[in-house]
């Protein structure tokens, strides 16, 4: 698909072949963060600031939504004091008491109007973050807090969205305790126009990361991973983006895994031979078809670089990936505090693979 840096680097030819708007679309992270620290400040949330909810029920489905439901709830669900619930439908449970969050890319999937109807039937308080039309809109009861995109991308760019929106309804719960800070959506939002700017077609390859994560997976066999469980979230995220986006194949595992697995992850020695021929290559005479080694992309956060790069040290090709630039850093990592400072680096890395995606699928059409 992606036969070397000149291709990827001809900024001419990837806006000629950007007819969907790809780019610009995988570079909206910041402004949908920015968008729902907008409607905050409207005092769209007010309806929940005096609310001591049960619990607080997510109703998604398993795409984008549903992957960032999974980061709000391991870097939020162990740091506040009410149940942060993932559900596919409305539990039987639900009653006055609770707050519904309806989080769908597709308003016209019934799981989402039916989890809708129901909990207003209940008089649940209804959070609705996905688009509200269709099935979806004919089956609110009620008022509804509505944190629908205001950006409008495609859905497979509403990771950011989502997050952002679930953090929203968290620091509007007042009283319902939370330790620590709650995350500044607008500073997260520059952080992310910051790295969506440094990704720009027109930096090179070796100036612009999502240009490099592209020529790193591309014609690779590749397995992402996570040494957290919110690093693992966003490697899921990463494998299915890049799958989705540009068709390229990978898969995502426990960091344990992928150590456990060492030289057999190698391939048939590790290296291609020199000599290898693929036009000439005769099986039968030769052997079996030699293969590169596995690559694994170990998503992470600064200050955990260093204890992974010492965890990844027996693999043979292995890139530790950060929100900063790659550091080969000697110094022990320090203490760290709640969790929650790791949502901003773990989100740059969400985008950084969105927009590698956006670049595979460009120059795999041309």
């Amino acid at each position: 698909m992606l036969t070397g840096a000149p291709e990827i680097d001809d900024v001419a030819a990837l806006l000629d072949a950007d007819v969907e708007g790809l780019l610009p679309a995988s570079a909206m992270a910041g402004a949908q963060c920015r968008a729902m620290a907008a409607a905050r400040d409207e005092g769209v949330l007010e309806p929940l600031e005096q609310l001591r909810p049960r619990a607080v029920v997510v109703v998604c489905g398993d795409g984008t939504s549903g992957r960032a439901v999974d980061l709000v709830i391991a870097l939020a669900g162990p740091h506040i004091d009410v149940p942060l619930i993932k559900c596919a439908a409305v539990p039987p449970w639900i009653g006055p008491l609770d707050v519904v969050v309806i989080a769908g890319d597709d308003a016209g999937d019934p799981r989402l109007a039916d989890a809708a109807a129901r909990a207003g039937r209940r008089r649940a308080e209804v959070v609705v973050a996905g688009p509200v039309e269709g099935p979806l809109q004919e089956a609110l009861v009620g008022p509804v807090v509505d944190l629908s995109p205001r950006v409008h991308v495609p859905a497979a760019y509403r990771f950011s969205h989502y997050v952002a929106a679930l953090f929203a309804v968290l620091d509007a719960l007042r009283a319902v305790r939370f330790e620590g800070r709650h995350p500044d959506l607008s500073a997260m939002a520059d952080e992310l126009d910051t790295e969506a700017a440094g990704n720009h077609p027109g930096h090179e390859l070796f100036h612009n990361a999502a240009k490099e994560l592209a020529v790193r997976v591309a014609d690779r066999r590749t397995v992402w991973t996570g040494d957290t469980a919110a690093g693992m979230v966003v490697a899921v995220h990463a494998s299915r983006a890049i799958f989705a986006g540009a068709g390229v194949v990978s898969t995502a595992t426990d960091l344990g895994e992928v150590v456990a697995a060492g030289t057999l992850s190698a391939g048939y020695g590790g290296t291609m031979p020199s000599d290898y021929d693929p036009i000439f290559h005769d099986v039968e005479i030769d052997g079996p078809i030699p293969r590169e080694p596995i690559r694994v992309q170990v998503l992470t956060t600064p200050d955990r670089e260093w204890l992974v790069r010492r965890l990844t040290a027996s693999l043979t090709d292995v890139d530790v990936r950060t929100s900063g630039p790659a550091e080969q850093s000697s110094a022990e990592p320090q203490p760290r505090g709640s969790g929650m400072e790791d949502l901003v680096p773990l989100m740059i890395l969400a985008l950084r693979a969105d927009m590698a995606a956006a670049y595979l699928r460009l120059v795999g059409s041309r």
